[in-house]
């Protein structure tokens, strides 16, 4: 009955719950549309920078990451592959065998980081076809390479050149090698592609002498949020005396500080927007309850009990509150999935310094249904301790003095 009372009490006065219910519908649709963009960008940051290139979680031999060389590879193996496949969430395994060489052609040298790969699995994670601006993509049993655009440039280099490849194999043996360029490829990272030179998995065990060689195994997955879990999963699962599995977090450092860097900015900035949204409510109850006085002042002249008073105009606030985020919940979800879809993009020199990153210059939202929990809770939390200012407003009410209001 009190919560019928509450609900008709609010519709007797439009324009008074209106303005209450928009104050709150317009704090949900800018707390959760800001934090879903921000939210949004990182997770593009990460999978253009990690996703699309190292992935989320590598496996190698326990102490390659401390020594990157070939010699701290490990031969492939089926059974380990299978290990990894079986758990819930990995969609794949890419074999990798990397490592640095020097590049030549003509008069003009630069070290180069040459990265053997299962072209057509290398394809699907990295999107190299769509990436090619020159001549087309390696095959499994070719004897060409791919190469970054940049380093084509610096080397002058064009499609069916002859590329010069000198390194260190396995175990110290020479690496030498003369490739032909089938492709070159337009790589998201400046520093990456003014580096990479890709070949079929098999030309790069023949050309650093290590035969069924491999030295990381990339799992792929879509989710980045879930790298620790399914490290552990890895971790708890294989050999640990011989292989490691690590997350991108412990790659990519610099990515990850950059990351939490810009998003405590980001909370600093959701907290004065929260501010705003606490003195706007606030401002909008304080206004409610100084035109009700002479009603809440009558009502318990004529006998009704001040506990049930506030009780009713508790109720008022909730309902208020609920129609509110319900409200903006409903505006919010399509813009989001707008923005989402048709993500905003970055121009000028702006957009030039993200590219620098590797990072595509655009900032899409991202629906995640705990951006909408916690930004939600927030700002009930916000309008509930609103709400406390009528209640106590209504308990030290002085009732003679409010009905000559």
């Amino acid at each position: 009955m009190n919560i019928k009372i509450a609900w008709r009490n609010i519709w007797r006065n439009k324009k008074r719950t209106l303005i209450t219910v928009s104050s709150v519908m317009l704090a949900v649709v800018l707390a959760v549309f800001t934090r879903s963009f921000q939210e949004g960008t990182y997770a593009k940051m990460i999978e253009n920078a990690i996703g699309n290139f190292t992935g989320y979680v590598q496996v190698h031999q326990k102490n390659y990451w401390d020594d990157k060389t070939i010699d701290n590879g490990i031969e492939v193996n089926d059974t380990l592959i299978r290990q990894l496949m079986t758990i819930p969430g990995v969609e794949g395994v890419n074999q990798r065998l990397e490592g640095f060489s020097l590049a030549s052609h003509g008069n003009r040298t630069k070290g180069t980081l040459v990265m053997g790969v299962e072209p057509q699995k290398a394809d699907k994670m990295l999107k190299l076809t769509s990436k090619i601006v020159a001549g087309s993509y390696i095959g499994d049993g070719d004897q060409s390479i791919v190469m970054g655009s940049k380093l084509a440039e610096y080397l002058r280099l064009t499609v069916g050149d002859t590329l010069v490849l000198l390194g260190q194999g396995h175990w110290g043996q020479s690496a030498i090698g003369a490739f032909p360029v089938k492709g070159i490829v337009k790589m998201p990272t400046p520093d990456l592609d003014r580096q990479i030179v890709l070949m079929p998995l098999k030309l790069a065990e023949t050309f650093y002498s290590f035969e069924n060689g491999i030295t990381s195994l990339v799992v792929r997955f879509k989710e980045s949020d879930r790298a620790d879990e399914i490290t552990a999963a890895i971790n708890a699962r294989i050999d640990t005396a011989r292989y490691h599995a690590i997350p991108w977090q412990k790659m990519s450092p610099e990515m990850l500080q950059q990351i939490q860097s810009d998003k405590a900015g980001g909370i600093f900035m959701i907290a004065i927007l929260y501010m705003i949204i606490a003195f706007g409510v606030f401002g909008t109850v304080l206004m409610m309850t100084e035109e009700r006085k002479k009603e809440f002042a009558v009502m318990i002249a004529i006998g009704m009990q001040k506990t049930k008073l506030v009780l009713i105009t508790f109720y008022e606030a909730v309902l208020m509150n609920l129609v509110g985020v319900a409200l903006g919940i409903a505006f919010t979800i399509p813009l989001v999935i707008y923005f989402n879809i048709n993500p905003i993009r970055i121009t000028g020199e702006a957009a030039e310094s993200i590219v620098k990153l590797g990072v595509e210059p655009v900032m899409p939202t991202i629906l995640e249904f705990s951006i909408f929990l916690h930004n939600i809770i927030v700002i009930l939390v916000i309008t509930g301790v609103a709400a406390i200012y009528p209640l106590l407003s209504i308990l030290r009410m002085k009732v003679i003095k409010s009905l000559r209001r």
